[in-house]
């Protein structure tokens, strides 16, 4: 309970979000004041036991969150970060990557092949993080690598850039992203940690069965054509 303590006590500090149900700790870190960046997460075993594998889920931009992930225990004799999971290859989640490979030789997984990609991510792949698993679903839509990761013991989904709330019909989209907003519908989920916006905690089955009947009221693309005009 000490160092559960002093944990909690560095987030106020530090302006981080600190949350944990038994299981693995999620970590939201604070983010770069001076750049355009991601949230990014830091996932940590319930008791830094050394089978848990120390995650992070999207660096960032610049490496901000690496002094804040140096000033708190991440278990004793065990690498800060161990591996990194990137929700898609876009700037601002993994331009930092290197930082952290230099630093740590953090193992780098992501959706495709890429500079400091260690190992590719397949649809319903199963990876250990913490002291639990996660889940990766392939979610189209944002960008073809875009992917959402999905912790079942506690419910929780990390969905990097995948929209989830779209309040009323409009614009185009494709069927890749209906599908994926399918799935998800399908997922019981009590908690959201967006790669941008602040957690989602409450009426989220709602939220993305209202955005799903949105979509398809909305226009959606079929030839290769239009999907190339939309990216």
């Amino acid at each position: 309970m000490r160092t559960e303590n002093c944990l909690v006590e560095f987030f106020a500090d530090h302006q981080c979000h600190f949350s944990t149900q038994g299981g693995m700790r999620v970590i939201e870190l604070e983010r770069s004041p001076g750049v355009y960046t991601c949230r990014s997460y830091l996932l940590l075993g319930e008791w830094n036991q050394l089978g848990d594998v120390n995650t992070l889920i999207d660096p960032g931009t610049d490496g901000f969150v690496l002094d804040q992930i140096e000033k708190f225990s991440t278990g004793c004799g065990k690498v800060p970060v161990e591996q990194i999971i990137l929700t898609h290859n876009h700037f601002d989640h993994g331009a930092s990557v290197d930082i952290f490979k230099q630093r740590y030789g953090s193992r780098v997984f992501a959706w495709c092949d890429g500079k400091d990609v260690d190992e590719i991510l397949y649809d319903g792949h199963i990876i250990k993080a913490a002291d639990d698993f996660l889940q990766v679903l392939h979610t189209p839509g944002h960008s073809s690598d875009s992917i959402c990761l999905y912790n079942q013991a506690q419910r929780i989904l990390f969905s990097g850039d995948t929209q989830l709330r779209i309040r009323s019909p409009g614009g185009v989209f494709t069927p890749e992203y209906v599908e994926s907003l399918r799935r998800l519908a399908h997922l019981k989920i009590d908690t959201v940690y967006s790669g941008h916006d602040e957690p989602m905690t409450s009426h989220i089955q709602e939220t993305i069965h209202t955005t799903l009947a949105n979509v398809r009221r909305s226009r959606i693309i079929t030839t290769e054509e239009e999907k190339a005009e939309l990216l």
